[in-house]
């Protein structure tokens, strides 16, 4: 009787440790999983360009928002906010030019514009694999990194179920990071 009881007792602990096991895996592959997003689940960074802002005197605001526009696209590779900034105010100088009939110097500033756009959204795309792989592999730093970057890349959306994924495991990344150092 003694055997039987401690027979069905072994039994149960190794029940329980089981579904203990179990159950740590699962909360493990879905902290994993929850963390990742599919690259393809993304918002555009640029949505319609912006018209000219004053319509008296365009041409001076074509002129002003042009020299912005050099001056964030210059700042682009330090602080990807700045390249956003960049597109949109060539955008706007293109339209002041267009507005004035300068349609010359609004295909050139509208040139630029779509350079600098190709240019982010190839940026854009490489952050966010780069941030997928890094999650998979566990590489907290370089996940730490692009999570940053594309935060600065999608500040001005507002509501997207992945900038919102974003700001959801930012924290949990960074205290990673630091305990991988």
């Amino acid at each position: 009787m003694e055997r039987l009881r401690s027979k069905r007792s072994l039994v149960a602990l190794g029940a329980l440790v089981a579904i203990a096991l179990a159950f740590i895996a699962l909360t493990r592959d879905a902290e994993r999983s929850t963390s990742r997003t599919p690259t393809h689940d993304h918002p555009s960074l640029f949505g319609a360009p912006p018209s000219c802002s004053r319509k008296s005197q365009p041409v001076r605001r074509a002129t002003r928002a042009e020299q912005h526009g050099y001056l964030y696209a210059e700042r682009y590779p330090y602080d990807p906010r700045d390249g956003i900034q960049a597109v949109l105010r060539f955008q706007e100088a293109q339209s002041c030019y267009q507005d004035s009939g300068r349609s010359q110097d609004a295909t050139r500033v509208g040139q630029l514009a779509s350079n600098l756009m190709v240019r982010i959204n190839t940026d854009y795309a490489s952050s966010r694999l780069v941030l997928e792989t890094a999650l998979g592999s566990e590489n907290w730093s370089v996940a730490l990194s692009e999570v940053r970057r594309l935060l600065g890349l999608t500040e001005h959306i507002r509501g997207h179920a992945y900038v919102e994924h974003l700001w959801s495991i930012v924290g949990r990344v960074t205290i990673r990071a630091n305990d991988a150092l």
